[in-house]
């Protein structure tokens, strides 16, 4: 074994090999003016290919073991020092190349990696633009990460509460502000829109950055496409669904023409007048509430004849009336007779967008699709759709003054920022709920993809790339439950399979792996992992991203809080880095019980030490 060499290798796989290290003491020693110091694990180590190529690994296990000192002589053993490795690239005419297509054979000599060498695993080809997120764990390095990589492929940032994932968004986005001093870019080009769940991300450069409070601004809801509405009312059971889209067909009916919903009432109470034999009081009351705005004395003179007690007319000579003024009002205001009126009706929902302009209008519209399926003696639907005009009651209750207002201002506000005039634009999302923060974010993300697809199909390229950033991912961009009807991430997908093409792309921050949308996920390239305990968490990574093995999977429920496992096509191999961003992190950090109920005499006691020792250090 050559002078440098820190052992032979024993055992060979695919997946690892295991050397054997004679003598540890020689370990760290002193080649040719250079330290060699093992870091232990996660360090490299190097073993030649021939004269222009070496093999990469990186060490994943240390042990000891008992091996016979001779072969004549089985009763005497000495300990022997073996490391296992795993594969992680070739160095060839000095530059990294991520993989093997060979492996080393048993007998081979291993060395321990030096700076130079480090340097070329971890350093980018074009590393002129690029950004640092920190150093690595073993050795005072702090890698280049290449700009166009990692903002031209999806990403996620993953790891428990309190383990440092929203100050490595915080050191990522500042890390892109301070590229506004690069000779070679305009920063004020790039566009990165950032979800803000908890208010977390407000210490960006004031001058690159437009603050939109979710609060402040209202989305004119001809802007919503179907997909918003299913997002928005999330229907439940697949009677709700086909309810919901006559509703929005019949709101675009009522917006486009006031007079039509009269014949279209006129029409429901006749059919319950003809068909619903039940409950005959609630029937009668049902039939008056939607005649009570028509402008017919006929028909008013009829319902004065309407039984509240029974139910029917009296004397019977008004039910023919009623029957005819109702088919006479229906032709009238349609041109058709009552025989051919629900075809008509059909044809028109058939012509009609779902586009609505009042919540109130749909609320009118979905009640008398219900009036209309009760009339043909389908008595349970509403009791089906219960939930379905509970969250449209909670909508307008809650939203109608703001994110659903009819203020010009507030409307031109959300389309002034959607301009995104400056590098950063941060929507502050801290109003809303979860069920409408996923409305919200994919109404958003869809109207900025359409635009760049529409943008392509016309010149044949785009102008602009825009990143999205969406905070707490796993409450809105969640797998769907397996007996859902509606596939409510579906624009969430459609970006993570469709996205690079039309230079959009996402950026996921979640505590919760398992609950993303296991698409959305395996689309993503780049994957920035910080501590996670949870097995259902771990055991989903294992299965969602390739380029982790079981022993990476391991330490992740050990990475010390702001220590991050960094792996992806962004990267040059898997790399632990603690994440410089201390000056990012108070507006996340931990309140402890024990600073917070300080006697005030013991904290001016420690306010005026910490004074003194700051005057005596100057």
């Amino acid at each position: 074994m050559t002078k440098n060499a820190i052992g032979i290798i024993t055992k060979v796989f695919f997946n690892k090999i295991v050397i054997e290290v004679p003598n540890p003491n020689d370990i760290v020693h002193n080649f040719q003016g250079e330290l060699y110091i093992l870091n232990g694990l996660n360090d490299f180590v190097i073993i030649n290919k021939d004269g222009a190529s070496k093999y990469v690994y990186q060490i994943i296990g240390l042990y000891e073991q008992e091996k016979t000192l001779f072969e004549e002589e089985q009763s005497k053993f000495s300990e022997k020092a073996f490391f296992e490795a795993v594969p992680v690239g070739e160095i060839v005419l000095n530059k990294f190349k991520y993989g093997l297509a060979t492996f080393p054979v048993i007998g081979e000599e291993v060395y321990l990696a030096n700076n130079e060498e480090i340097e070329t695993i971890l350093m980018s080809a074009d590393d002129d633009i690029s950004i640092i997120l920190g150093k690595l764990t073993t050795h005072n390095v702090m890698p280049k990460i290449n700009l166009d990589s990692i903002l031209t492929n999806h990403s996620c940032i993953l790891g428990n509460t309190g383990s440092g994932k929203s100050t490595t968004v915080r050191t990522f986005l500042n890390e892109i502000a301070n590229l506004k001093d690069h000779s070679n870019l305009d920063i004020s080009k790039a566009n990165f829109i950032i979800f803000d769940v908890h208010g977390e991300y407000t210490d960006l450069p004031s001058e690159m950055t437009t603050v939109v409070k979710v609060k402040d601004i209202s989305i004119d809801l001809n802007n919503l496409v179907t997909e918003d509405w299913m997002n928005l009312l999330q229907p439940s059971t697949a009677a709700q669904r086909p309810i919901l889209l006559n509703g929005l067909k019949l709101a675009n009916i009522i917006d486009s023409d006031d007079e039509s919903i009269l014949w279209i009432k006129a029409y429901c109470a006749l059919e319950l007048f003809n068909n619903q034999s039940t409950d005959a009081v609630a029937k009668r009351a049902k039939i008056k509430g939607l005649l009570e705005n028509i402008d017919s004395q006929e028909i008013e003179e009829c319902l004065n004849h309407y039984s509240p007690q029974y139910g029917n007319f009296k004397p019977e000579y008004y039910d023919e009336k009623f029957r005819k003024e109702i088919k006479s009002y229906i032709e009238k205001s349609t041109g058709c007779k009552y025989e051919d009126c629900h075809a008509y009706l059909v044809s028109c929902l058939e012509d009609a967008e779902c586009k609505v302009n009042s919540l109130n209008n749909l609320k009118l519209a979905l009640d008398i699709v219900l009036l209309l399926e009760e009339a043909k003696g389908n008595n349970q639907i509403r009791t089906f759709c219960s939930t379905l005009m509970t969250r449209l009651d909670n909508l307008i209750a809650t939203f109608a003054n703001n994110l659903f207002s009819e203020d010009f201002t507030k409307k031109a506000e959300l389309e002034d920022a959607l301009q995104f005039e400056k590098t950063f634009t941060i929507l502050d999302c801290s109003f809303i709920d979860d069920d409408v923060l996923l409305f919200f974010t994919s109404h958003i993300l869809r109207r900025v993809f359409q635009n760049q697809y529409d943008e392509k199909m016309k010149n044949g390229s785009i102008s602009k790339v825009y990143n999205f950033i969406f905070d707490e991912a796993h409450k809105y961009i969640s797998e769907s439950e397996k007996d859902s009807i509606v596939n409510y991430t579906k624009m969430f997908e459609i970006v993570a399979k469709e996205g690079r093409k039309f230079g959009t792309f996402l950026m996921l921050s979640s505590q919760r792996p398992s609950e993303l949308s296991k698409t959305v996920i395996s689309q993503c390239n780049n994957f920035i992992l910080h501590r996670i305990r949870n097995n259902i968490d771990l055991e989903q990574m294992k299965r969602s991203i390739p380029y982790l093995n079981d022993a990476q999977i391991n330490r992740l429920s050990y990475l010390k809080t702001g220590v991050a496992l960094l792996v992806g096509e962004s990267f040059s191999i898997p790399m632990e880095i603690k994440i410089d961003g201390e000056q990012y992190s108070e507006i996340s950090k931990t309140y402890l019980p024990s600073q917070l109920w300080k006697r005030e005499e013991s904290v001016e006691v420690e306010s005026n030490l910490e004074t003194e020792y700051s005057t005596s250090a100057k």
